[in-house]
């Protein structure tokens, strides 16, 4: 998001600028928007599959412009096979077909990896409207029309950090943290689960 400085084949500095700019870049707010944190899911993603930095930026360059949004990974299905991405793409015949987007060419289905759509949910254009970042629960959510977009148990509109808090206040006594937030011993554990998860990311 800030770009990078790196040697080129010369041995020479060079810098590689941000892949896009922030969401909230014309604002004096120092932080990043919703859709920016969730194009990085998708960039951590992929680098983690193996794809190359320079095959992602060239990949946000070209769905930038066929998909007119400065935030293509937050609108459309996009899939890796740890070389190149591909887009899911629905044809005039109304079957889906994936598309290798930087090279533009259509890819046959089964070289495809895992989709990366789960625990993002859509609104009715299509653009990431929420997510839950827990695997298989929709207790945690980051959704920008609530708590400004802070991670907060989905239940309750309480602020994951503010249990955690609350825990190390009470020392770690749950039941009481539960009491007192009225919230379900359950939520106060997957607010400790998700927590515990972004310090170690």
């Amino acid at each position: 998001m800030l770009g990078y400085t790196h040697k080129n084949l010369d041995g020479e500095s060079a810098h590689s600028p941000p892949l896009w700019s922030s969401q909230l870049s014309d604002t004096d707010i120092d932080g990043l928007g919703f859709k920016d944190l969730i194009e990085l899911r998708f960039v951590h993603t992929f680098r983690d599959a193996g794809v190359s930095l320079n095959i992602i930026r060239r990949t946000l360059a070209v769905a930038k412009e066929r998909l007119s949004t400065p935030y293509p990974f937050t609108c459309k299905k996009f899939r890796t096979d740890g070389k190149r991405i591909f887009m899911e793409v629905i044809e005039e015949t109304g079957d889906e077909s994936l598309v290798d987007v930087e090279k533009q060419q259509n890819v046959i289905q089964k070289v495809i990896g895992p989709s990366l759509r789960e625990g993002v949910e859509l609104d009715m254009g299509g653009g990431a409207a929420r997510w839950f970042p827990l695997k298989h629960s929709k207790a945690v959510v980051f959704d920008p029309a609530r708590k400004f977009g802070q991670p907060i148990l989905s239940d309750y509109d309480i602020p994951t950090a503010a249990i955690v808090e609350a825990l190390r206040a009470e020392n770690g006594n749950e039941k009481r943290v539960s009491r007192l937030y009225e919230v379900s011993l359950a939520a106060v554990r997957k607010a400790v689960e998700f927590e515990t998860q972004a310090v170690v990311a």
